[in-house]
């Protein structure tokens, strides 16, 4: 749902900024060749800066994309090893730690996917309480043994420490500043179409739906890849699913 009002509160803009535009345009219409000649170059330079920005928006949601599905692979294989680790202690604490471990993955794979987006506050209030008992686990059953303590808590420690990393990542996104120069910008730049149609009194159906569609997806794919929790590009929960599928 999100989404979708994402991809029309844009497609309101596109359509919103033209229309705005072609009535200043209508209604400053007269035979002016230099001032048309400066329309048309304040028209080229805001698309091209557009597109500057674009790419520049895009460049960088793609960069943090990759790095929050490279945290994923990091996490799932700190769990892996930690979960063979468990088999280094003695019972009960081997079980009580397999279980916890076997419990936290379980929420990953749900927090990443589609279907626990309802359930993010749900899962997020559980971390703390199984980060205790994977750690009081791993000390009471490693207490007075160095070599065990050393092969053991690193692991424990990293998947404790990712979960922090994780929600940093989740909470970094372009800066809002700049997220509203781009639709700023692309507005400007999609009413200065509609001004110079306007000056002309001609509508240019056709190319100017080109040029706004190109525009949106443009627009959406780069919000959409910069907050992959709630849009249609998402992270893979695949690494963190093969993980739990190996816990047995």
């Amino acid at each position: 749902m999100t989404e979708l009002l994402a991809a029309l509160g844009l497609i309101a803009g596109v359509v919103g900024a033209h229309e705005i535009g072609f009535w200043l345009g209508s209604l400053t219409r007269s035979a002016d060749e230099p001032f048309d000649r400066q329309v048309a170059l304040v028209r080229t330079s805001t698309a091209a800066l557009v597109a500057f920005l674009i790419g520049f928006a895009f460049s960088g949601a793609a960069s943090r994309f990759i790095d929050r599905q490279d945290l994923i692979v990091k996490e799932a294989n700190a769990l892996g090893t930690a979960y063979l680790r468990a088999d280094t202690i003695a019972e009960p604490q081997r079980g009580e730690l397999k279980a916890a471990l076997k419990e936290y993955t379980a929420d990953r794979v749900t927090l990443l996917s589609r279907e626990g987006r309802d359930q993010i506050e749900h899962l997020l209030a559980k971390v703390s309480g199984l980060h205790e008992r994977m750690w009081r686990s791993a000390i009471k059953a490693t207490q007075d043994n160095a070599p065990l303590m050393a092969v053991l808590l690193p692991p424990i420690n990293e998947v404790i420490d990712l979960h922090s990393t994780h929600l940093a990542m989740a909470r970094r996104h372009l800066p809002i500043p700049i997220m509203a120069l781009l639709l700023g910008t692309a507005a400007i730049s999609v009413g200065m179409i509609g001004f110079g149609n306007g000056r002309v009194g001609r509508r240019f159906s056709v190319v100017d739906s080109v040029y706004g569609a190109v525009l949106v997806i443009a627009l959406w794919m780069t919000i959409d890849l910069d907050y992959p929790g709630t849009g249609v590009i998402r992270v893979s929960n695949l690494p963190v699913a093969e993980t739990l599928a190996a816990m047995n």
